[in-house]
């Protein structure tokens, strides 16, 4: 079982917002991501804009979730971005640091994004139906067809409730 952290990077120097680095970023995630999932299991998910900051979702394996320290293993994209992007961090290092990795609580989630399937989620349905739409056998199509009457009758609540339907306390008709 794996347990869900998120957390925001910062960079040390408040001179750069991490949002302005953020493809650098996910490219050092993605190096530090496979060195974490070969050494510890822990799946690193690509780093996500939340509100003008950098996000990452990590799934730490329960067994060795208590005594994990984020900071100290995603030092990885700290690294990366020192040695892999040809100086161009070098200026915003505080002492020896270039990153600040803070965990916020889940339950920390602002007022849009609550609801909301966790983006990891949402990318491997994607990815599913996308393999369902390659391959051509009847399950697949019927399937499909399932996903799509399901997406129109969505579809339809959501232009009901944009016109004020369905219990939005507007009393329609004569009365």
């Amino acid at each position: 079982m794996l347990i869900t952290k998120r957390i925001q990077i910062d960079f040390a120097d408040p001179r750069i917002d991490a949002i302005d680095a953020i493809q650098d970023i996910r490219k050092a995630a993605e190096k530090a991501g496979l060195n974490l999932f070969s050494r510890y299991e822990v799946r690193l998910q690509w780093p996500m804009p939340v509100n003008g900051k950098v996000v990452v979702e990590i799934g730490i394996p329960s067994i060795i979730a208590e005594d994990f320290a984020i900071g100290n293993h995603l030092r990885g994209i700290s690294s990366y971005l020192l040695k892999e992007c040809g100086g161009r961090y070098d200026k915003y290092l505080v002492g020896k640091r270039l990153l600040n990795y803070t965990e916020i609580p889940l339950e920390d989630i602002d007022e849009d994004s609550k609801g909301n399937l966790p983006m990891i989620d949402k990318l491997e349905a994607i990815v599913s139906f996308t393999q369902l739409l390659e391959r051509q056998d009847d399950e697949a199509l019927n399937q499909i067809v399932r996903i799509l009457d399901i997406l129109e009758q969505s579809r339809k609540l959501n232009i009901k409730l944009s016109r004020g339907g369905l219990c939005s306390g507007n009393k329609q008709g004569g009365g």
